[in-house]
């Protein structure tokens, strides 16, 4: 399927090499709302991993524009949710996070209109096998990944929150993690080995 891109073809790659291979693999992923049921339920059928990071880039595929992950949520729950166009209900949890930024900052005039969008846009699905890691570490192997892809020096994503993307270091469950471009983005920390 040509949205999967496996763990071993990109998990290597340097933090300053990713964007390019990203740009690239994602020319031939669908875009969103070309997708069929079975490309979104691939990993569930396919009996391989439910969990990890997606990006969402221009039609073209020479912009990146939204990176986010799932690790409780299989990836077509979570694709899903970026398309309701409804109003967040004061309150509850509302995954539409990216439509209402696409109309808070003017880049679309109505909610439906941000999910127009939305479906142009190249969906590139990034699994993150759980290997030996414990469940814990396994999301909290995720987040970093996640943060890594986010930084300014990665993958940059336009959506994306720049207090984020401009940050050299981040902090997951107490552990402090510093970003260099020439690190593997899919490394394995030390720390979520040893426990």
């Amino acid at each position: 399927m040509n949205q999967i891109w496996s763990f071993s073809e990109w998990c290597n790659f340097s933090m300053s090499e990713l964007k390019d291979a990203v740009c690239k693999r994602a020319r031939s992923a669908p875009r969103v709302g070309d997708m069929s049921v079975r490309q979104l339920c691939s990993p569930a059928l396919d009996e391989t991993c439910p969990v990890g990071l997606y990006v969402f880039t221009d039609e073209s595929a020479s912009e990146i524009l939204y990176v986010g992950k799932t690790h409780g949520r299989s990836l077509h729950e979570r694709l899903i949710s970026h398309i309701d166009h409804r109003d967040p209900t004061p309150g509850s949890p509302h995954m539409a996070r990216l439509v209402s930024y696409l109309v808070e900052t003017g880049r679309c005039q109505t909610r439906s209109g941000a999910v127009d969008e939305i479906m142009k846009m190249r969906a590139l699905w990034l699994p993150i096998p759980r290997s030996n890691l414990t469940g814990e570490n396994h999301k909290r192997l995720i987040a970093i990944v996640e943060r890594r892809l986010l930084w300014k020096s990665c993958l940059d994503p336009t959506y994306n929150s720049d207090r984020v993307k401009r940050s050299d270091s981040f902090s997951v469950k107490g552990t402090r993690y510093f970003l260099l471009e020439c690190s593997s983005v899919g490394k394995i920390p030390k720390t979520l080995l040893s426990t």
